[in-house]
């Protein structure tokens, strides 16, 4: 103690050394822990804005009770082998995960666990596109990434999907699949974006308010027909404004219209040639995602094409054309 005291007495300078040792300690014990953390935003080695991988899903649910068998769904998952087949082994780091049936179950419960409300919604319905629809927005609004039907072929390596000015602020990337809306149709029934690919961050708003404008939707119809979901009786109007093209179409626009601060619609996208941000949202031209097609101005041969489309349709495995 004596020699302490006369190292601090001769050389006062001393006592500021000693202080700085001591904060220098305090620092690094207090920071030891959390040194991951600090590893993980270095701006050398970002998190990727969207999650490197792919989501392909095939479900077996049918009308009302009815399931398909496994015979059928051999079938139908024997047509998109070949598509499939193009997905994996994915570029780089991307990696690749086929959900059926009980898996897309479990991730629903386990990612949704604390909204019953979903689940409920989920485990109801019986119509096996609006089960499709619906299973995706969920898998991108849990996990995020890159979700694709199984009749669609990979074109360009998924690191090259997004343009390279916008690779730094793209959390989410849309595509166009049809644009014949004339000014006259206030509503645009001629436009609609792409849903058999979709690219989005985890917790993507339009996904996550897909999600909800379902789940909302779905309770509200089975409330007004006073009938248990699983029972409801369906049409063509109700699958497009719900789970399909418009109720989608309403969502993206309405996402695109908060991130700039004024209305967007249509007419804000329509026949554009190369990619326009709204925000965090990159919406590209119709051939990026919906090439080959005999409209809307559609180049098959097109050198923006990401994906091939092929309109298959493998979510109607009951119907007859799959025999």
């Amino acid at each position: 103690m004596y020699k302490l005291r006369h190292f601090l007495y001769c050389r006062p300078d001393r006592v500021f050394i000693l202080f700085c040792l001591l904060a220098i300690f305090i620092f690094l014990r207090s920071n030891a822990c959390p040194a991951t953390l600090r590893l993980s935003s270095n701006p050398s080695n970002p998190e990727p804005l969207i999650p490197a991988q792919v989501w392909q899903l095939y479900t077996t649910v049918g009308p009302r009770e009815i399931t398909t068998t496994h015979q059928d769904a051999f079938k139908a998952t024997k047509i998109a082998a070949n598509l499939a087949a193009t997905w994996f082994p994915v570029d780089g780091d991307w990696s690749y995960r086929f959900i059926g049936t009980s898996s897309g179950a479990r991730f629903v419960k386990e990612h949704f666990k604390d909204q019953q409300e979903v689940l409920d919604v989920y485990t109801s319905l019986r119509v096996p596109v609006m089960v499709s629809d619906f299973l995706r927005y969920l898998l991108l609004a849990g996990d995020g990434g890159v979700y694709v039907d199984s009749d669609v072929e990979m074109i360009k390596p998924l690191q090259d999907w997004v343009p390279e000015p916008y690779r730094n602020v793209t959390r989410a990337m849309i595509g166009i699949e049809k644009d014949h809306a004339a000014e006259d149709e206030p509503d645009g029934w001629s436009f609609r974006f792409v849903q058999h690919t979709l690219m989005t961050a985890k917790a993507h708003p339009i996904m996550i308010n897909m999600v909800r404008n379902i789940t909302d939707k779905m309770l509200e119809l089975s409330h007004e027909k006073n009938t248990p979901m699983s029972q409801l009786e369906l049409h063509d109007r109700d699958v497009v404004r719900i789970t399909g093209p418009r109720g989608f179409k309403d969502v993206v626009f309405e996402h695109l219209s908060r991130e700039v601060g004024e209305r967007i619609g249509w007419r804000n996208v329509t026949r554009i040639t190369e990619p326009k941000l709204f925000g965090d949202t990159l919406i590209v031209p119709i051939n990026f995602f919906a090439a080959g097609q005999q409209h809307s101005g559609s180049d098959g041969a097109s050198p923006d094409r990401r994906v091939q489309h092929y309109w298959s349709g493998t979510w109607r495995h009951w119907d007859e054309s799959m025999s």
